[in-house]
């Protein structure tokens, strides 16, 4: 069976979530590394910009080395998608998700009167997120779901 225009696209962002997991994971464990290391040494903990210190610069290097292990289980949802249509509803329901989760980053910027500048990350996160959103619905649809 030939693959879709649609499974081609959702098997190539499978490839680019893998890659930019992997190197936001990379990221993270420079970060974590960077973390402990200033806990160890307090002179270089005291140049850091927040109170916290080394603890909150380890805590962000977890958080990044969390969310890309998230962003490669995507990567592999999509790429099995990609590979059987009939293995689409969790890459849609998380498509789903990531665009209600977008709508609500953008509300929130309104309400807080964020410029517009400040908000196109989040505008592009929702355009992504939609047009994801459509890939998986055009292979559901395919599926037979």
């Amino acid at each position: 069976m030939e693959m879709t225009l649609s499974r081609k696209v959702l098997n190539v962002a499978g490839i680019l979530d893998y890659i930019a997991g992997g190197l936001s994971l990379l990221l993270g464990f420079v970060i974590i590394g960077a973390g402990a290391f200033a806990m160890k040494d307090p002179e270089l903990a005291q140049d850091l910009p927040t109170e916290l210190g080394a603890q909150a610069v380890l805590i962000v290097g977890i958080a990044i080395a969390v969310g890309a292990i998230f962003t490669m289980i995507y990567a592999h949802l999509e790429r099995a998608a990609a590979k059987n249509p009939a293995k689409i509803m969790p890459v849609w329901v998380l498509s789903i998700l990531s665009a209600a989760l977008s709508v609500g980053s953008l509300i929130s910027s309104l309400v807080q009167h964020v410029a517009f500048a400040d908000m196109r990350p989040s505008l592009v996160s929702l355009a992504f997120s939609i047009l994801m959103l459509i890939i998986a619905n055009n292979i559901k649809k395919e599926a037979g779901k």
